[in-house]
């Protein structure tokens, strides 16, 4: 009896380990199947960046993230996306992909304020498509990369007006029209 009673204890605390030594991966799926329909708001981010290297990079957000508010503070544009924004950055195999080429991974960002896991407001994931997982990064490398978006830096239009873009280096822009709009170097924002 006391050696049954040891085994099944035993067991349990192997089965707390292995699941803990997992936490990263997700259960349940972060990051929709099907996000083709979305609005592209950068569509030839064909040069190399830290954390992406030499791929191609097209990036999408879904309709929630259309509802940014954006108000002007000391004579500056502020970004607020709100809860449910999901941002989809798809990482393509080279920097230059055949047409028909489909993409490898995706980073992905979700506005999720109240999740423990976030920083400041975001959720930072990584889909490997070809195995079908999903981690949250939990360490710092996406957050610190993705607060210079917020003041002026040298990549896509460079921020030169130093807007809180709230972690979004392309953010989602509308026109008076309400179209979204397109830099003069082609890139769309």
């Amino acid at each position: 009896m006391k050696k049954n009673i040891l085994i099944v204890i035993s067991a349990a605390v192997l089965f707390s380990m292995v699941s803990c030594s997992h936490k990263k991966e997700t259960a349940a799926s972060l990051v929709p199947e099907d996000y083709s329909g979305w609005t592209i708001t950068a569509d030839n981010l064909n040069y190399p960046i830290p954390g992406h290297e030499n791929h191609f990079r097209r990036v999408l957000i879904n309709p929630k993230g259309q509802e940014v508010s954006v108000i002007k503070k000391e004579g500056k544009d502020y970004y607020a996306y709100p809860k449910g924004t999901i941002v989809i950055k798809e990482i393509y195999p080279t920097l230059n992909p055949k047409e028909g080429t489909k993409p490898v991974s995706l980073t992905v960002m979700i506005k999720d304020p109240e999740n423990p896991q976030s920083r400041d407001g975001w959720i930072w994931v990584v889909k490997d498509l070809k195995k079908n997982t999903e981690k949250i990064i939990d360490y710092e490398f996406c957050y610190d990369c993705h607060t210079n978006a917020n003041e002026p830096h040298q990549y896509g239009d460079g921020n030169p007006d130093g807007e809180f873009r709230d972690y979004l280096f392309f953010p989602y822009r509308k026109t008076a029209s309400g179209n979204r709009q397109q830099s003069s170097d082609n890139r769309s924002y």
